[in-house]
């Protein structure tokens, strides 16, 4: 199923932790090509923000289960292979 390895990336622009981010999600889809990265504004998209519950920035929904901070890739993938 596509969204089984769909990551949705909450943000803010110019956050410098949402930017480290960003470079562990490029690194990850390197090396796992099915997965998407949806990039959402955590300020512009409300509404998403609260259905999930996302309280802070960088936050990710992985396979539905939010992690928030700045997360690793090996975390990352083993959240992915998780589930």
């Amino acid at each position: 199923m596509a969204g089984d390895w769909e990551i949705i990336f909450f943000k803010i622009p110019l956050c410098p932790k949402c930017k480290e981010v960003g470079k562990t999600l490029e690194a990850v889809k390197a090396e796992r090509p099915e997965v998407t990265v949806r990039e959402l504004n955590l300020v512009t998209n409300l509404g998403l923000v609260m259905k999930h519950g996302v309280m802070t920035a960088p936050a990710l929904l992985v396979r539905g289960r939010p992690m928030t901070g700045v997360v690793s890739r090996e975390d990352l993938l083993e959240a992915l292979a998780s589930a």
